[in-house]
C-alpha cells in the first residue's frame, strides 16, 4: 500500500510539473528560451523551460514582471504595455532542490500601422550612403544633393540624373561628405567635403556643372589648419558664404561667393572658435552669424565685421553652453541644425542638445548669448542629430532619438514664450533629421526606420495624418521595382524639403547595404508648400540658404 501511494505521488507531481532532460546525476540548471525578445505591445510571447541537470520531472513556475505567475513548462503571455520586464523561472525538480533564472524582456510599444496617401513623384538613384544631407531645390525645379561618395548630384524636375560631379579627393576612405547644398539666387551651387586628415574643401558649381571656384584657405591658430567640412548649411547673403570646419583648431570664415577668395576668419584672442562649426552658419535678421561647436558651445558673431576684419581676423560677440572641453561632455557634441526666430520682437537663434541633466530645445538672445528659454525633454535619450525648425505660432519643433523599449521619440513643439512642452507625437523610432512644417501647419519627419510621417498638431495633441515606408512605396513602383531592386529597407538620416508647389523631397540609404540611396519627391495631398513660418525647414527655405532675411 505504501509503494502505491509513493507512485500516485509522482504521478501527480508530473501533472503539476514539467518535464526536462536531467538525469539527476548533475547539478539543477535552470535556462528558458523566449520567442520574441524585443517583443512588442499586444503580442502573444512564448517562454520555454530548457533546464538540466537535477531529477526529473520539474516544477516549472514562471514571474513575468511583478504581478504575471504562469506555470507549465511552456507558457504564452501577452503584454499589455511596453517597457523592459524581468520574468524569472523558478523550477523545482523531483527530489525538492529549487533554482531560478531570470531575464530582462524588452517589450516594445505597439507598432503603428501605415495610414494615410502619398504619391511618389520619382526617385532618383545616388551611389552612396546619404547621411545628414538634404536636398536643395532651385528655382527651375532641379534638385541637388550629396551623398557618402562625395559627389554632388543634380536631377531634373522631372528626375533625370543631369550630372555628377567630385567635390573633392578623400585622402582616406574614411573621409565623407556631409554637408547639404545651398543654392544662390543665380542658381550657383555651393557645398562642402572631407571629414579627416585635413582634406576639407567648400566648392562652387555653376547649374551646367562646371566648377566655378573651389575654397581650401582655411585658418588656424597655429598656421597649420587641417579642416574637416562637417558642417551642414552653409549661410549665404549679397557678397559672402559664411562657412565653418570642425575641430579643436576650427574655423569660421565668409568667403567672396563671385570669385572664392577668403574675405575674414574668426578668432578669439590669438585663438579660433574652439569646436569650429559643426551646424553650418545661421545668419538671423539682426546681422548675427551662429554656429554650435558641440561641448565647446554655442558662439555669436557679428556678420559685418566679418567684411572689415582683412588678416586681423573679426572676433565673436559671445559663446555660450561651452563645457571647455571637459571629459564628462557638459554639454554632449550634436550636429543638430540651428534656426532663427524672433521672440518678443527680439531676434534670437534656436537649437537642441543635451546637457547632463537632460535634452532640451533652448532659444538664445541673438546679441547677448543670453539663454532666454529652454524646454526639457527628461524622458529620451541623448540626441545626437536632429535639429529646430518654427512654426506658424513661433513654437519650436525638435527631433528625438528614443529609449529601447519606450515610445518616446518622434518629435516635440516646445513654446519659447513659456518654456512648456506643446504637445509631442511619440514613436519608437529616432528621428535624425529636423522636421519641416507646411503651409497647412502640418509637421513632416522621416525617421531611421525608413517611414514617412506627417502629423497635426490640435488643442494639445499630435494626430497622425499619414505614415508610410518609403522603401516598399518605391520598390512596389512598376517603374522603379527594377533599378531598387535591392531596396529592402529605407533609413531616413536628413530632414524633408517642402518645394513652393508643395512637393516633397526626402533622401534616403539603403540600411541592409549602405552602399546607395537617393532623392524621392514625393506628393501629399494636403501639402500645398511651405509653411510661412520664420524657419519652416532646415536651412529655412528650400535652396537652403540659412539666412533669415
Amino acid at each position: 500500500m505504501k509503494k502505491i501511494i509513493i507512485v500516485l505521488a509522482a504521478a501527480a507531481f508530473a501533472l503539476c510539473g514539467c518535464s526536462g532532460d536531467g538525469g539527476g546525476s548533475s547539478a539543477l540548471t535552470v535556462n528558458f528560451d523566449i520567442s520574441a525578445n524585443p517583443c512588442n505591445e499586444g503580442e502573444d510571447v512564448t517562454f520555454t523551460n530548457r533546464t538540466t541537470g537535477g531529477k526529473t520531472p520539474y516544477k516549472c513556475e514562471w514571474h513575468i514582471g511583478s504581478e504575471t505567475t504562469l506555470s507549465g513548462s511552456t507558457v504564452t503571455h501577452k503584454f499589455s504595455s511596453n517597457g523592459t520586464f524581468v520574468v524569472r523561472l523558478v523550477v523545482t525538480d523531483a527530489s525538492g532542490d529549487r533554482a531560478e533564472r531570470r531575464k530582462n524582456l524588452v517589450v516594445n510599444p505597439a507598432v503603428v500601422g501605415e495610414t494615410g496617401e502619398l504619391t511618389l513623384d520619382w526617385v532618383g538613384r545616388m551611389e552612396g550612403y546619404n547621411s545628414v544631407a538634404a536636398a536643395a531645390v532651385a528655382d527651375d525645379g532641379s534638385v541637388y544633393s550629396t551623398c557618402r561618395d562625395n559627389h554632388l548630384y543634380k536631377f531634373s524636375s522631372t528626375g533625370e540624373l543631369q550630372w555628377r560631379k567630385p567635390i573633392f579627393t578623400a585622402t582616406s576612405e574614411n573621409s565623407f561628405t556631409y554637408v547639404t547644398p545651398s543654392i544662390d539666387a543665380d542658381g550657383t551651387i555651393f557645398c562642402g567635403g572631407g571629414s579627416v586628415n585635413g582634406d576639407g574643401v567648400y566648392a562652387a558649381f555653376n547649374p551646367d556643372g562646371s566648377e566655378k571656384w573651389r575654397f581650401k584657405d582655411f585658418w588656424a591658430a597655429n598656421g597649420s589648419p587641417t579642416p574637416s567640412c562637417f558642417a551642414l548649411i552653409p549661410g549665404i547673403d549679397e557678397n559672402c558664404i559664411y562657412v565653418g570646419n570642425t575641430g579643436v583648431t576650427g574655423s569660421v570664415l565668409s568667403i567672396d561667393k563671385a570669385t572664392g577668395r577668403r574675405v575674414a576668419f574668426c578668432k578669439h584672442g590669438s585663438n579660433g572658435p574652439t569646436g569650429g562649426a559643426r551646424t553650418g552658419i545661421a545668419i538671423s535678421k539682426d546681422g548675427t552669424l551662429h554656429w554650435y561647436g558641440g561641448v565647446y558651445g554655442l558662439f555669436g558673431a557679428v556678420k559685418s565685421n566679418f567684411g572689415s576684419a582683412g588678416a586681423d581676423g573679426a572676433d565673436y560677440a559671445w559663446s555660450t553652453f561651452s563645457s571647455g572641453g571637459a571629459s564628462d561632455y557638459a554639454q554632449m557634441a550634436t550636429l543638430a541644425s540651428l534656426a532663427c526666430t524672433t521672440i518678443n520682437g527680439d531676434a534670437c537663434v534656436c537649437g537642441m542638445s543635451t546637457d547632463l541633466i537632460s535634452t532640451k530645445l533652448y532659444a538664445v538672445d541673438c546679441k547677448t548669448g543670453r539663454e532666454i528659454s529652454t524646454v526639457r525633454i527628461f524622458d529620451t535619450d541623448d540626441q545626437d542629430q536632429g535639429g529646430i525648425v518654427i512654426t506658424p505660432e513661433g513654437y519650436m519643433v525638435g527631433s528625438l532619438n528614443y529609449t529601447l523599449g519606450q515610445a518616446n521619440g518622434g518629435i516635440v513643439i516646445g513654446d519659447p514664450k513659456t518654456s512648456q512642452i506643446v504637445a509631442r507625437y511619440q514613436v519608437q523610432e529616432k528621428v535624425s533629421g529636423a522636421a519641416a512644417v507646411d503651409a497647412a501647419g502640418n509637421i513632416h519627419f522621416g525617421t531611421e526606420s525608413g517611414y514617412y510621417y506627417i502629423v497635426k498638431v490640435a488643442g494639445g495633441n499630435c494626430e497622425l495624418l499619414l505614415k508610410r515606408n518609403i522603401a516598399s512605396l518605391i520598390t512596389e513602383d512598376p517603374r522603379y521595382a527594377s533599378s531598387f531592386s535591392e531596396l529592402y529597407e529605407a533609413k531616413i538620416w536628413c530632414s524633408p524639403t517642402i518645394g513652393d508647389d508643395g512637393r516633397i523631397y526626402i533622401c534616403f540609404t539603403d540600411e541592409d547595404t549602405r552602399a546607395f540611396g537617393g532623392v524621392a519627391v514625393l506628393r501629399y495631398e494636403g501639402c500645398t508648400g511651405p509653411s510661412a513660418s520664420e524657419w519652416p525647414m532646415m536651412g529655412r527655405n528650400r535652396r537652403h540658404t540659412n539666412n533669415q532675411n
